[in-house]
């Protein structure tokens, strides 16, 4: 049987703050607030906003930066429509962030607009201009083109069932239906052999019931995959100005490691919460391994590995800082700002 570590500590968490009925009540709020925009519509205003972005990064006429601007804020106002939906699968860590989206890439448009006032173009900026628009594009064009995605969420699911067999001792496989989901594409369910803290067989699994995998565990989406991540580290590292001996050593430990990890995070998962049944402060069992366990290892394995990366390229590192230093951004003061617009650069 499970340990409900909310009962071995008692009282009202943080982490109750950011999910349960508060997460429920955000969304709701949300309903209410925002208006009601198509999910095509709001592709459109995301894929425009990389495109800007992306034409900011590579032209060299002054007013680039108005083009990054508008790009900036365009992405932004993409986000704040997706955290009703990560508040409704308890998901709180990527909810908040999605709601301050857009005070974030506010913020990076000011200091664009502070460039072209002081005939600027820092480093930093740029870097974090284009590490957008790779990462970003990278990610949506692999989401949108259905087929692909669907591979590579089978074949993690395939990966992750084989792995949590191997460590647990389970036995499961990966099931992709034939039907649709409501999402517009097929997710892959893990099904196991064995009940174990859910053993009423589930309609998810009815493709192989027969097989002798009629219980659900766990919905393997493109979120489960690690693309995000990857692409992270891919637009961070390749729009670094580097040899690209570096460039490609630290993608080669970067890439094949965050994948792996991942497989590690599924598996653990589909053991902590269909096998085990942990819990801790009162929260479900899916909800506390999924949003508070995994995603504390991600973040932290995530941090080692930046840690490992800026062994390698320390201007990654540099770029990273002043970034973090834009709040105290001055004219002419910013480190690595060496790229001075010249006068009269990009006409009146």
């Amino acid at each position: 049987m499970g340990v409900n570590w909310g009962v071995v500590f008692p009282g009202a968490p943080l982490a109750s703050v950011f999910t349960g009925f508060p997460g429920l009540l955000m969304a709701q709020t949300l309903e209410r607030v925002l208006p009601n925009v198509p999910d095509n519509a709001l592709l459109v205003v995301a894929f425009l906003g990389m495109g800007l972005l992306g034409v900011g990064t590579f032209w060299e006429d002054k007013n680039r930066h108005f083009v990054r601007i508008a790009g900036w804020v365009l992405f932004g106002l993409f986000w704040p429509f997706k955290a009703q939906e990560w508040f409704l699968a308890g998901d709180p860590f990527n909810a908040w962030f999605a709601l301050a989206a857009p005070l974030l890439t506010g913020f990076i448009a000011l200091q664009e607009y502070n460039s072209y006032r002081w005939g600027e173009d820092p480093v930093a900026m740029r870097w974090l201009t284009g590490a957008t628009f790779i990462s970003a594009s990278a990610y949506f064009v692999l989401f949108e083109i259905t087929p692909v995605q669907e591979a590579i969420i089978y074949w993690t699911g395939v990966e992750s069932a084989w792995l949590t067999d191997t460590l647990f001792g389970t036995s499961s496989v990966a099931y992709q239906p034939s039907m649709v989901g409501p999402d517009g594409y097929r997710p892959t369910h893990i099904c196991l052999s064995e009940g174990y803290h859910n053993p009423v067989p589930s309609t998810f699994c009815q493709g192989v019931a027969a097989d002798g995998y009629p219980y659900y565990a766990v919905t393997i989406i493109f979120a489960c995959t690690a693309l995000q991540s990857i692409m992270i580290f891919v637009g961070a590292i390749g729009f670094t100005k580097a040899s690209m001996k570096r460039k490609l050593k630290a993608l080669a430990i970067t890439v094949p490691t965050i994948y792996v990890l991942n497989l590690f995070r599924n598996a653990g998962i589909v053991y902590g919460y269909r096998v085990q049944g942990w819990s801790m402060f009162g929260l479900g069992s899916f909800e506390f391994m999924h949003s508070y366990v995994a995603k504390t290892g991600a973040v932290l394995a995530l941090v080692v590995l930046a840690l490992i990366v800026f062994r390698i390229l320390p201007e990654l590192h540099e770029n990273i800082l002043d970034v973090l230093n834009l709040p105290r951004r001055e004219k002419a003061t910013m480190p690595g700002e060496s790229d001075v617009e010249p006068s009269g650069a990009g006409g009146s």
